[in-house]
């Protein structure tokens, strides 16, 4: 046995060593279908700068072009057919051409509904857009009637059963079968037991009773609550037992607990040319760690405590720069599900050699209401102290003192968080810091934006955002910390200027430096579209400027750039690499400049 085993390996591996690689993939005669789109579809690869090519398998690869031709069919073209041909070279390189044979598109000539009693035939074809002598595109109308589920199980009807069916003759006629099932309530919510987390604690984040109506859309906003508590790895709640006298649907929840303690600590040494020398390098050493626990007496609550240390050679062992952090988070308020954090700081700094000392402390405290993920509301209260001897030496060094209370608005109906086509996202965030609070600074902010995406045509999206920053101050001669202002300009607000670099300056040590202002406008334009597989590409206009105060503000200074970027998709976002240009009486004055980030502008 153990010899045919060694045999049956040993010509398996000699299979997979003859196997030619495919460094390129040929697609021809797909006219409706782009290139990139159709690869996308399939498991075969090419060889690339950084990955090698799949190795030739005729079976999968006639998996392979069964997929392309039922993803053909999904979009109306019934009689697609498609073949294949090879070319292999004397290194055993491949070259894979598919020739397409698309055939005739067949337009949809009208649907029948059956079955259909709690929704009426008019909601079903506004659901699915039906369009007489349209392209008859499957995807589409599948994408569509599941949407159609969803309604249904919003609205008590969990056993809901869609079935859909084509007859083809010069055009397709289509035919939905709707089992409704009946209406059900809630019944029993069965808990699973877990030792480390009392039951009502996670009965409490669970947004559905028993004896109300079926709602899927609650039951998925119930297990993100559990999740958001940090306790389980992962959560299921599913459909259990039907009682068809009582018409109700039990509910089964089965969490898995998580880690509820954890400590972690990294630290670095870090070499950089020291300011004001000749190229004089600097050494110095950083420690950072943080200890935390999710369950607080039994209770959910959250406490985290995080401390940066860090200091120049070579007083390494004397800490010359402090920053504590500390986190309280009750989950429930008064028996609302309001997240309070509590966030106790300490800032220390101390650079002897730079004749610079600073000290701040304060709290801070935080309230957060969500609804559905589309509506977040949050506020924040800081009451801080500061203190300060000598110049610093960046900016970032100084904790300004303050006083405020700040309101954020968030409305997000984006259908994706890293890669909206549709829908749109507001922020509305005002702030007040001094008057009623006290303190040296009275002033007020508005920040605001409005984001907006349109889905053109397949995967090109047009999107625009607006932005608008201003503040008041109540004591003119008391300027407002240097921080705390409105800057603009770098990758995420007008591409084509340097970070921070458009607005007011002043000079520092004889050199003209950004300065900020009160007043902030800005717009961007931007045609987001696909280039091949994981790559896409943008077109984008900015514009806007910053003023030292709105009654300074004129449309004859707005400023403008255009430019062009290239994006990879990223599990956390597509990283970009934008070119901007500035245009206009700019152009003759400012080059060009390139940014580099993660994730869209905005």
């Amino acid at each position: 046995m153990i010899v045919l085993v060694f045999i049956v390996s040993h010509t398996l591996a000699q299979d997979t060593d003859e196997a030619p690689e495919i460094v390129d993939i040929k697609i021809t005669g797909n006219n409706y279908l782009g290139t990139s789109e159709l690869l996308s579809q399939i498991h075969l690869k090419e060889k690339r700068l950084f990955s090698g090519g799949s190795f030739y398998n005729r079976h999968y690869l006639a998996r392979e072009i069964e997929k392309l031709e039922n993803y053909y069919t999904l979009h109306g073209f019934m009689d697609v057919s498609i073949t294949d041909s090879t070319s292999v070279s004397v290194d055993n390189k491949m070259h894979l051409f598919l020739k397409v044979v698309e055939g005739k598109e067949y337009y949809l000539r009208d649907i029948n509904l059956k079955g259909n009693r709690v929704f009426s035939d008019q909601k079903y074809l506004e659901l699915i857009e039906y369009q007489a002598g349209s392209s008859f595109n499957t995807f589409k109308i599948r994408e569509n009637l599941i949407e159609m589920l969803t309604l249904y199980r919003d609205n008590g009807y969990p056993l809901i059963n869609i079935q859909d069916s084509v007859v083809i003759a010069d055009s397709v006629s289509l035919f939905i079968t709707v089992i409704e099932g009946p209406i059900l309530n809630i019944g029993q919510i069965n808990i699973n037991e877990t030792e480390q987390v009392p039951d009502h604690i996670i009965r409490r984040e669970i947004i559905v009773q028993s004896g109300e109506l079926f709602n899927s859309s609650n039951i998925e906003e119930s297990k993100r609550r559990l999740y958001e508590t940090s306790l389980f790895n992962s959560v299921n709640i599913r459909m259990g037992r039907v009682d068809s006298s009582k018409a109700t649907i039990d509910l089964d929840v089965e969490v898995s607990p998580a880690k509820f303690r954890a400590f972690d600590m990294t630290l670095g040494v870090k070499q950089e040319i020291q300011e004001g020398t000749d190229n004089q390098l600097e050494s110095s050493i950083g420690a950072t760690g943080s200890w935390y626990h999710n369950n607080l007496f039994d209770r959910s609550r959250r406490i985290r405590t995080q401390a940066n240390i860090s200091s120049i050679y070579p007083a390494i062992l004397i800490p010359q720069q402090f920053k504590m952090d500390f986190f309280y988070v009750e989950p429930w308020l008064y028996k609302l599900r309001v997240p309070l954090t509590i966030n106790p700081f300490l800032y220390y700094i101390d650079r002897t050699r730079d004749e610079f000392k600073s000290n701040a402390y304060g709290v801070r405290a935080i309230l957060t209401y969500r609804w559905f993920r589309k509506l977040k509301i949050q506020s924040l209260t800081e009451w801080s102290f500061s203190r300060s001897e000598g110049t610093p030496t960046a900016s970032e060094d100084v904790y300004e003192s303050a006083r405020k209370v700040g309101l954020k608005l968030i409305w997000d109906e984006r259908d994706n968080f890293f890669y909206p086509k549709r829908g749109f996202k507001l922020v509305i965030e005002p702030g007040i810091v001094g008057y009623f609070l006290k303190g040296e600074n009275n002033y007020m902010q508005m920040k605001t934006s409005f984001s907006s995406y349109w889905n053109i045509f397949s995967d090109v999206v047009f999107a625009h955002n607006v932005n608008v920053g201003f503040a008041i101050q109540k004591d003119p001669d008391i300027a407002i910390p240097y921080e705390k202002r409105f800057f603009l300009g770098g990758n995420s607000s007008i591409r084509g200027f340097e970070q921070q670099a458009l607005g007011p300056t002043e000079l520092l040590d004889g050199d003209p430096i950004p300065a900020g202002g009160n007043f902030r406008y800005f717009t961007n334009f931007e045609i987001r579209f696909p280039i091949y597989s994981y790559f896409g590409g943008e077109v984008f206009l900015d514009a806007g400027n910053i003023w030292s105060d709105i009654e300074d503000a004129n449309t004859s200074e707005i400023i403008a750039a255009v430019g062009l970027g290239l994006t990879i998709e990223t599990p956390i976002g597509p990283a970009r690499i934008d070119y901007g240009i500035p245009v206009g009486s700019d152009a003759a004055t400012n080059a060009g400049q390139t940014h580099i980030a993660i994730a869209y502008a905005f």
